[in-house]
């Protein structure tokens, strides 16, 4: 009987749960992100862990480069080339604007 009653109560407060998506966000301040975001030509989607952002194409997607300043997004460290949406999210190397090659992690 405690058990279920444990169960129940811990049912019960799973639905006060915070949605990942809203990230403190009111449903008006979210559909305002998106309806800017559709305008300016993004696309607002899930991105990394915790919610959703305004993807923008760069413009300059596989352009060479050598450096960060060279791109509208982030110059990969790999293949030395600009990303081709903005922001980025995951594990990759990319070049500060001093030609350091830096390993970061976007979630």
């Amino acid at each position: 009987m405690k058990s279920l009653i444990l169960f129940v109560g811990l049912l019960a407060l799973s639905g006060c749960q915070e949605d990942p998506d809203m990230m403190g966000k009111t449903r008006a301040e979210i559909r305002a992100e998106q309806k800017e975001c559709d305008a300016n030509g993004g696309s607002y989607q899930r991105a990394g862990m915790f919610g959703k952002a305004c993807i923008m194409d760069t413009g300059d997607g596989g352009k060479p480069c050598k450096t960060n300043k060279d791109c509208a997004g982030v110059c990969f460290a790999d293949t030395r080339t600009c990303s081709a949406k903005s922001p980025i999210f995951g594990c990759f190397g990319m070049v500060e604007d001093n030609g350091e090659v830096v390993e970061i992690c976007i979630d």
